[in-house]
Order: structure tokens, then C-alpha cells, then sequence
């Protein structure tokens, strides 16, 4: 159970898709407004953790690589978009607002890395899947260090369009990154 603890804090803390899209709306809206992204993100990986755990084993080869064509397709439409977010701090527009909750709860399930961890976690420390799913739920609020980290940039970034374009610019290629990796 340690060592299945140990590999879901490395997994949920190190850079990746959800960490790059939670520090850009922490930036970007603050800690209290990207809240419900993270209990999307938490909850949702939970499920996830709990489909592939029983579901995915049984998908035919077939279908898993155009599940995977398509996870690609869509990290790399929303890692344009980080890139070419407006890098004003205007949060009065009403279409700029921060994901929410059952947005990030589906995004689980085209989010390579996750897929990739929550497979990895299921086959790989004999563990029953709903043990690994809470265990992983609990643990994966350490992602809330990137929403920490992000409202504490915004003051640096708020004054300054060319510093917060190159923040974008970073989490887009850390978001596509997590794709080749």
C-alpha cells in the first residue's frame, strides 16, 4: 500500500496535463475560482481509476488506439488554447471562466497521463480497484500545490502581458510534452 501511495504522489504532483491547466486558472482566476476544477480533476480520476481498473482490459486493441488518437487530438486543441489565452486579468467577461467541475471530471478520460497512471496503478500493485481508486482520489489533492502556485504567480504576471504569454506558452508545451512522454 506504501509503495502504490508513494507512486500515486510522483504521478499526481509531477507536471502533466491537469497540473498545467490547474496553475494557468490559478493564475488566471485564483485559488477559490479553480476550486471546483480541482475536485473535478479529484473525483473524476476516481471514477476513471475505477473504469480502467474494470473496463478498459476488455476494449479491443483497436479501440484503444483511436481512444488515444483522440486524447492526443484534444491535449494538443486545449494546449493551443493555453497558448493563446488573452493575458489579461479581466475576470468580469463572461466567456472567461474557469473550468468546472464535471468539465475537469470528464476530461479524466482523455488525459494521457491519467489514463496512463490510473492503468499503471491497477495492473501494477495488486491492489482491488476500489482501494486503488480512493487511495488515489485522497492522494491526488496535492494537485492543488499548482493552483497554489499559479495565484502566487499572478502578481508577478498581472503588470506584465509578455511574462504571462510565456507561462502560457511553457504550460502548452508541458501539456504537449506529457503526450510524447
Amino acid at each position: 500500500m506504501l509503495s502504490f501511495a508513494l507512486f500515486a504522489f510522483v504521478s499526481s504532483i509531477t507536471p502533466g496535463p491537469n497540473n498545467a491547466l490547474l496553475m494557468a486558472s490559478g493564475v488566471k482566476f485564483g485559488i477559490k475560482r479553480t476550486l471546483p476544477h480541482l475536485l473535478g480533476i479529484n473525483l473524476g480520476f476516481g471514477l476513471m481509476f475505477l473504469g480502467v481498473g474494470s473496463i478498459l482490459p476488455l476494449l479491443p486493441k483497436g479501440a484503444m488506439e483511436i481512444l488515444q488518437w483522440v486524447a492526443i487530438g484534444l491535449l494538443i486543441y486545449i494546449a493551443i488554447k493555453i497558448a493563446a489565452a488573452p493575458t489579461t486579468f479581466h475576470d468580469e467577461k463572461v466567456d472567461d471562466k474557469p473550468w468546472g467541475f464535471f468539465r475537469a471530471a470528464a476530461f479524466q478520460w482523455i488525459n494521457p497521463k491519467g489514463l496512463m497512471m490510473a492503468f499503471a496503478g491497477a495492473t501494477s500493485y495488486g491492489l482491488d480497484t476500489v482501494t486503488g481508486a480512493i487511495v488515489f482520489t485522497a492522494v491526488n489533492t496535492v494537485c492543488a500545490t499548482w493552483i497554489f502556485a499559479g495565484a502566487w504567480m499572478r502578481s508577478f504576471l498581472v503588470d506584465n502581458p509578455l511574462r504571462t504569454r510565456i507561462l502560457y506558452i511553457i504550460l502548452a508545451l508541458i501539456m504537449v510534452a506529457s503526450i510524447v512522454l
